[in-house]
C-alpha cells in the first residue's frame, strides 16, 4: 500500500487542494474512514458528519484516520 504523504503545518492547506484523484488509495482509504468518497469530496454530495463533528465526536476509528492525515485535537477542532 502506498504511504500517506507526510503534512507540515495545517493539514487543511494541504488535503484542500487536492482533487480525490491526486490523492493515493492508502489516503483515499483514510478519508473514507471519515466517511468521505470521490463525490462528496468533490462537492458533487454533502460531506460527511465527521466535517463538522468536532475531535471528542470522532470515534476511535476517526481519530487515528485523522491523526495519519496530519491532525490533531486542536487542528480538527480549527477546521
Amino acid at each position: 500500500m502506498a504511504n500517506v504523504r507526510q503534512v507540515q503545518g495545517d493539514p487543511s492547506e494541504t488535503w484542500d487542494d487536492l482533487s480525490w484523484v491526486d490523492m493515493n488509495g492508502a489516503e483515499q482509504a483514510l478519508w473514507e474512514q471519515l466517511g468521505w468518497n470521490e463525490a462528496s469530496w468533490e462537492e458533487e454530495t454533502d460531506p460527511p458528519e465527521s466535517s463538522d463533528a468536532d475531535w471528542d465526536d470522532l470515534s476511535s476509528e476517526e481519530h487515528q484516520a485523522a491523526e495519519q492525515l496530519g491532525y490533531t485535537q486542536e487542528l480538527w477542532d480549527e477546521g
